[in-house]
């Protein structure tokens, strides 16, 4: 890759790095404005919960349907399509005058978000080397956890100083910047060598990925750890504050310490994961036990710096898990299917958020407020995961044809 080439795909990556960011900001702001949300429109932690999951409906609705058009229209038009999308209902969130209305304005509001996250990995596959993609990758999803980290901090003061409603209206002109950023950097940019060009030839089938059992079973791994992923990440603030008697202001700031561990554990991951291969697998079980461990001490925390701490110390593993779950596709499928193939993968993970904040907050209903048995629940959703990474194989002979991606070296 020449020196101008080079420069532009890294700037390329820190505009999609940014679009990461943003869409965390304005999914994020949901949770820290839960209990002003539901002050203001009446609604029980059961009717937050449905809220909380009508995006994760419209989000993993999206998932395939987004890399298939990405894999066939082309990723710039879906990246500037999804981001417009869900700028838009991030707005009309603060328009929501029941619980009708929300869980409607957030279904659609996932279904923009789910666009981007198939586009943006096909981006990567587009931009950059084969060599260089799984660094990429995990340097760009990284972002999940800074975007998590910074959104407490944006949002937390502005819900402080102002309605929550007027939040919502704020935050939504973030994606404007994206587009501006993105339609630069892309403009007039070379995105195939040679090599890529011949890979960009072969066809592949939806059909074909669907009988990939490897994807599937991280598709199911990615499921049961994202119940846990956003079970803890969609209450956790209501958690510190009802729990812990924290206020918004010292959430905000306090929420963002795990981010901060999980972003550097996320850029780590992706180096580790491209010298170990298929032996990453062993990271994931020991990952998803460990997360279950510290799921667990949550439930019994004496104090809400403990509980940050136990959570510090799950974001490290979880970073690690997301790593060997969103580089999957780069390593077992070629370029021109990469987008469908997370597209499938990441269905498994955000199908997950549409039942973990109702069954969290079904969980704290019954139990009286308390959060124990919605942790223990998230603890042995864990250990299934974990008990299903077991299941995946080591060594595989590499092959170029996706009817042969069974057999890519991992």
């Amino acid at each position: 890759m020449n020196v101008e080439l080079k420069n532009r795909s890294n700037l390329i990556l820190g505009v999609l790095f940014f679009g990461w960011m943003v869409s965390y900001i304005d999914r994020t702001a949901i949770s820290l404005a839960l209990i002003n949300i539901g002050n203001d429109l009446s609604l029980t932690a059961t009717e937050l919960g449905f809220v909380l999951s009508s995006f994760f409906f419209g989000y993993a609705v999206m998932q395939i349907p987004g890399g298939w058009l990405t894999d066939k229209y082309g990723t710039i038009k879906l990246l500037v399509g999804a981001v417009i999308f869900w700028s838009v209902f991030t707005a009309f969130t603060g328009l929501a005058w029941s619980l009708t209305s929300l869980l409607f304005i957030r279904f659609l509001f996932g279904i923009g978000e789910g666009g981007y996250p198939a586009a943006s990995t096909k981006a990567i596959s587009i931009y950059f080397h084969k060599e260089q993609r799984t660094n990429a990758q995990t340097t760009m999803m990284s972002s999940n956890m800074i975007g998590g980290a910074i959104a407490p901090i944006i949002c937390a003061p502005l819900l402080l100083v102002m309605d929550w409603r007027n939040v919502f209206f704020l935050i939504s002109g973030l994606g404007l910047i994206f587009i501006i950023a993105l339609l630069w950097s892309t403009k007039n940019v070379q995105t195939f060598t040679s090599e890529e060009r011949e890979e960009k030839e072969e066809k592949g089938s939806f059909r074909e990925i669907l009988k990939n059992t490897y994807l599937m079973r991280v598709l199911l791994i990615f499921f049961f750890i994202n119940i846990a992923n956003w079970g803890l990440n969609t209450w956790m603030p209501t958690y510190l504050m009802k729990v812990h008697g924290l206020d918004l202001k010292n959430v905000g700031f306090i929420a963002a310490i795990p981010a901060v561990f999980g972003m550097i554990g996320m850029i780590i991951s992706g180096r580790i994961i491209s010298k170990l291969g298929g032996r990453s697998k062993y990271g994931v079980i020991f990952g998803a036990v460990v997360l279950a461990v510290c799921l667990f001490l949550m439930s019994t925390a004496a104090s809400a710096a403990l509980a940050i701490t136990y959570q510090s110390i799950a974001f490290i593993f979880v970073s690690f898990m997301a790593s060997f779950i969103f580089t999957t596709p780069h390593r077992v499928v070629n370029q021109q299917n990469v987008g469908t193939a997370f597209g499938v993968v990441n269905f498994g993970g955000q199908a997950a958020g549409i039942i973990s904040p109702t069954i969290m907050g079904y969980l704290i209903n019954v139990s009286g407020g308390s959060f124990k048995t919605s942790f223990i629940f998230l603890a042995i959703m864990c250990v299934i995961a974990a008990v299903i990474a077991v299941t995946l194989p080591v060594n595989h002979q590499r092959q170029t044809n996706i009817k042969s991606v069974e057999g890519y070296e991992l």
